[in-house]
């Protein structure tokens, strides 16, 4: 199972629906362990029933019990191309700036991003990799800092906004390399 993996229990009643959104990279499996389920995905409709294991492939798609079910749901862990959508999208709001509002919304949008590294994919590196990641995070909070600060004080933000950009591409690639 890769970082970020997860086993639920669905305890679902008849006609009831839960949705999934299956991210590119990412395996899920599903297995009923009492009852029946349909799989609703792109206007069609596949029964799974105990016994079966079906596994969900990319998009969104949503599980119906056709009768009182309890199925696993296993998500073997987010992958690598999560965390590099994620990068792009820091790199995009980049250049939305220099409005304190882009700023913030970079601000929160980094903070959820290092979250979700630090939970789902920190615990399995080694410790020198680890220290390594932890430094870039703390680099990256700094430069967010010190570009609130100039935005704050009027002051240019060019030169930061590129140290912020080199720093963040550095941080995917070590990262992305793992």
């Amino acid at each position: 199972m890769r970082p970020g993996g997860k086993v639920q229990i669905l305890d679902l009643q008849p006609g009831e629906e839960v949705s999934l959104e299956v991210w590119k990279g990412e395996d899920v499996l599903v297995a009923p362990l009492r009852g029946r389920l349909q799989l609703l995905f792109w206007r069609k409709a596949v029964e799974v029933e105990v016994g079966e294991v079906a596994r969900l492939h990319r998009g969104r798609l949503a599980l119906k019990a056709l009768e009182r079910t309890r199925a696993l749901l296993v998500t073997l862990g987010v992958s690598p191309d999560i965390l590099a959508q994620d990068h792009e999208r820091l790199l995009a709001l980049l250049e939305a700036l220099p409005t304190r509002e882009a700023t913030e919304t970079l601000a929160r949008k980094l903070e959820e991003h290092i979250a979700k590294e630090e939970a789902l994919y920190y615990p399995t590196l080694s410790p020198g990799k680890l220290k390594e990641r932890l430094l870039e995070h703390r680099l990256l909070r700094e430069l967010l800092a010190e570009l609130l600060t100039a935005l704050k004080e009027n002051r240019p933000t060019e030169g930061i906004v590129q140290r912020f950009k080199a720093a963040l591409l550095a941080h995917s690639e070590a990262e992305l390399e793992e």
